[in-house]
């Protein structure tokens, strides 16, 4: 899957501090990808923005033939009083704008700009299986999600590819929502959130690398993509496999007006909420998965 040309491909990424971009960064460079992060600190030595200013300074770094823009405020650093709300989308919007802006302005466009997004574009779903031609859904992180994918098409510039990554919730032992959960179960502690009912659907750290190297490498790919396994579980399979691999117990629910007394909106729309997403373009265009069943990505992850 690495490059086949001399001329090596110049990658910018935002966000590169965040879960998928720390790791995102050397996986590419091992593709043989030349990558560059936007920091937000001013330094003479590489690209940093300030997106209150909007503003862009690539400090001699090469134009991007690839954008990957994964910047924004941690959706679940606290509950989501009105401040906090306006600070999410502020984060996404603002910073995916100046992007846009930089991209329609650049007389040397990108080829690609790969966008961050969410599978919260569906909403709750309840059972239903949804893929990337389901309307957006009425929650809170719908609308962010739709808001967020509308800036990127504003782009003018013909020849550069618009993706939009409707990403699940990644499993690494190194950060996110696995990581956050570990201690409890860990502990014993562990169990289904609300009846247990609700549908995850979520992707591998490695399979989230590995389909994004996929979309850059694959040009007829555009627009919103699903980045999920195409084997969701419900809340209640999930709790057991972990507890089942951690040799723990999985005997303490967490109740819904529990969820709803601690967390309030966020914990009804994250926590409590059902999205079956189904990765249709993904497998349409010939994507492998090397983690697609839980149990597998739980093993790789924890043993």
């Amino acid at each position: 899957m690495g490059q086949t040309t001399e001329k090596k491909t110049n990658v910018l990424i935002s966000g590169a501090s965040g879960l998928i971009g720390s790791a995102l960064k050397p996986f590419l460079e091992e593709q043989g990808y030349s990558v560059y992060t936007l920091s937000r600190s001013v330094n003479n030595s590489s690209p940093y923005w300030n997106i209150q200013q909007q503003k862009i300074h690539l400090n001699g770094a090469p134009f991007p033939d690839i954008i990957i823009h994964l910047a924004g405020e941690n959706i679940v650093k606290s509950r989501w009083t009105k401040e906090v709300k306006q600070e999410i989308i502020k984060s996404r919007l603002q910073s995916t704008q100046l992007l846009v802006d930089y991209i329609n302005r650049s007389t040397t466009p990108p080829s690609l700009f790969i966008c961050a997004s969410a599978i919260g574009f569906y909403g709750d779903c309840k059972q239903q299986q949804v893929n990337e031609n389901t309307k957006k859904g009425k929650q809170f992180v719908s609308d962010l999600a739709d808001h967020w994918e509308q800036i990127t098409q504003q782009i003018k510039q013909s020849t550069t590819r618009v993706v939009n990554l409707r990403t699940g919730i990644v499993l690494s032992k190194n950060g996110g929502a696995l990581e956050k959960i570990l201690t409890p179960f860990k502990l014993g502690l562990g169990g289904k959130i609300g009846t247990g009912e609700q549908i995850m659907s979520w992707i591998d750290l490695q399979d989230q690398l590995n389909a994004i190297l996929f979309i850059m490498q694959h040009v007829a790919l555009s627009g919103p993509i699903n980045l999920v396994s195409p084997h969701p579980v419900s809340n209640k399979e999930f709790s057991t496999t972990l507890a089942n691999i951690l040799k723990r117990p999985c005997l303490i629910p967490l109740p819904r007006f529990i969820i709803k007394l601690l967390f309030s909106q966020m914990g009804e729309e994250l926590l409590l909420s059902s999205t079956n997403v189904h990765p249709t373009k993904l497998l349409q265009a010939g994507f492998k998965f090397e983690r697609d069943l839980l149990e597998k990505s739980l093993q790789k992850q924890l043993m």
